[in-house]
């Protein structure tokens, strides 16, 4: 008697069957699961998978639809920028670390890194709770209102910035990433440029702390005292104001040249209207016909610098400007 025979009848029919009928089929069944089943048990552990699969793509389906609610470990988020010294110069020594504080105690660390990437030594992930539950997931996580500082040790010696410049809007938020720059040194008249830098003009020209702002021009070359500051050159000195001169063209692309500072990063923007800027790429001139196109320029040593603009030949930039970091 076939399998077939059991389920059909004789005939293909479905058919009661009789008791001797009924206990070959028993007898067949019993046979062809005892071969493709180790055990009875087996089975049943199978059927209890594939149970809980079907109830797991259930659950799946059913959150789809509706709200989408965030597990407590949110992405982390980024904190970079650069640390500079009371004179202007990016921190490039190798045992300085920035140290991230929230207001209970959490810290987070990172080393500072000597061109790290143009125009950035120091970056930091910031783990991020959502909140949502009571059960923090991770001891350094913080929530994305949490108050914070930011310290930079260097060696043995603990500093506070003086000045913290940046675009708080992102600040905290998951996924995100938040510019941060920083000033070291002493600023006892609060203008954000350290005492230290103010006093070397003063040797130089006189005056007193009082008479070196922010915004001021000391030299009067039409460059504030903070931009000199930031660009590294010296403000006591009108020859040598930072500026980014166009000296030619080559097949129709603007050439450039600019005093370029050990590492400071320099970046060159375009605009139609003087309005609205965006990053242009550009080569360096030195490096000739397999020159490498590039969007910023960190600088090894001191010396000028010139560069050829990437542009097309229906460009619609007519002004430049060189960023400093």
């Amino acid at each position: 008697m076939s399998t077939r025979h059991c389920l059909r009848g004789e005939n293909g029919a479905r058919t009661a069957l009789s008791a001797a009928a009924f206990k070959k089929c028993k007898a067949l069944f019993a046979g062809r699961r005892a071969a493709s089943s180790p055990s009875p048990i087996g089975w049943e552990r199978a059927g209890v998978r594939v149970s809980r699969l079907l109830i797991l793509t259930v659950n799946l389906f059913l959150f789809i639809p509706g709200i989408v609610y965030s597990f407590p470990p949110a992405p982390h988020h980024i904190i970079y920028g650069l640390v500079r010294d009371e004179m202007g110069t990016p921190i490039a020594v190798t045992n300085a670390i920035i140290l991230f504080e929230s207001s209970a105690g959490t810290q987070i660390k990172s080393d500072i890194v000597p061109n790290l990437e143009p125009g950035n030594n120091y970056r930091l992930t910031v783990p991020i709770d959502t909140g949502l539950t009571a059960d923090a997931y991770k001891p350094t996580a913080l929530k994305p209102t949490t108050p914070f500082r930011i310290k930079v040790q260097i060696g043995n010696t603990t500093y506070l910035p003086i000045e913290m410049v940046a675009n708080y809007s992102s600040l905290g938020q998951p996924a995100k990433s938040t510019r941060i720059d920083l000033t070291l040194g002493v600023d006892s008249d609060g203008d954000g440029i350290p005492d230290a830098w103010e006093r070397s003009l003063i040797s130089v020209g006189g005056g007193t702390l009082a008479d070196i702002t922010r915004n001021g021009d000391y030299d009067g070359d039409g460059i504030s005292n903070f931009a000199e500051y930031v660009a590294g050159t010296y403000a006591f000195d009108p020859a040598d104001g930072f500026a980014l001169k166009m000296i030619g063209a080559n097949n129709g692309k603007p050439l450039f040249e600019f005093l370029a500072i050990r590492n400071h990063a320099y970046t060159i923007h375009g605009s139609p209207d003087l309005g609205t800027w965006t990053e242009v790429n550009f080569t360096l001139s030195e490096e000739g016909a397999g020159a490498v196109l590039r969007r910023n320029y960190q600088a090894t040593d001191v010396r000028n610098v010139r560069v050829e603009a990437d542009l097309p030949a229906n460009t619609t930039l007519h002004f430049f400007k060189v960023e400093v970091r």
